[in-house]
């Protein structure tokens, strides 16, 4: 009975908290000073800028003086699993112009056919054994595991100071991305890019504009795969989805 309540009360509260906040983030903020790419939102105490409905996320955006956060969260099963099979592509443009042929772009996560398979595999028996009393549980921390083991590459775009396409999370470009999932099983994503390689103009005191961009799978784009395309309902469900948003440097 007290696990019941407690149910309906996070989901209670996640409902109240998603019709409170904007669609778009409306402001700009500055980073907590002990900020950390580890997959957890600790530093924000749960609390996001905006809950996104196109994509059904939690976000914020916010910025220090050296690099731009992206913090993410994810409370649906199914746009975690999108998330893990697609990645998350965050573009930002030097100005407010959609057509601005200098974007950059930072994909993550970035796996192998194996690697996918192995973490949504994962996911999936997480979430069955929750639905099923009589079926064997999965720690939390087993998934983390699976995750953080093939959650190795950032694949990167229009960066003119780094010519890789795809480089480790252990770079030395001080460009960080770290995803895990929480006792919820809530996914939450985090993104670190030096605001150097942005090439803002104004140096930052602009606003330009970002893109956050849910990807399809590769493997099942009717021109990668073999065979017939899935059926409409799944190529919905897979479709990518993203917005659009408009941010300036925040000051201290």
């Amino acid at each position: 009975m007290k696990k019941l309540f407690f149910v309906l009360f996070s989901l209670a509260s996640f409902y109240a908290s998603a019709q409170s906040l904007p669609n778009i983030q409306k402001t700009s903020i500055r980073s907590p000073v002990n900020i950390k790419i580890d997959g957890k939102a600790t530093e924000w105490d749960g609390r996001f800028q905006a809950y996104n409905k196109a994509t059904d996320i939690y976000y914020t955006l916010s910025n220090d003086d050296e690099n731009i956060y992206f913090t993410i969260q994810a409370k649906y099963h199914d746009i975690s699993d999108k998330i893990l099979r697609g990645g998350i592509s965050l573009i930002i443009n030097h100005t407010l112009n959609k057509k601005d042929g200098e974007h950059i772009i930072v994909a993550y996560p970035v796996y192998s056919a194996s690697g996918q398979s192995d973490v949504t595999n994962m996911l999936a028996r997480k979430e069955n054994a929750k639905r099923d009393v009589n079926g064997a549980d999965v720690a939390v921390d087993d998934l983390n595991k699976v995750l953080d083991a093939n959650s190795k590459t950032i694949r990167l775009s229009g960066i003119k100071d780094i010519t890789d396409k795809e480089i480790s999370v252990y770079n030395e470009e001080g460009i960080k991305a770290a995803a895990q999932f929480d006792k919820q099983l809530w996914y939450t994503y985090e993104l670190a890019i030096p605001i150097k390689y942005l090439a803002l103009p104004n140096n930052g005191a602009d606003a330009f504009g970002y893109n956050i961009k849910i990807n399809e799978p590769e493997d099942v784009h009717p021109s990668r795969a073999d065979g017939p395309p899935p059926p409409p309902m799944i190529m919905t469900s897979i479709a990518v989805t993203d917005f659009w948003g408009e941010y300036t440097l925040a000051k201290k």
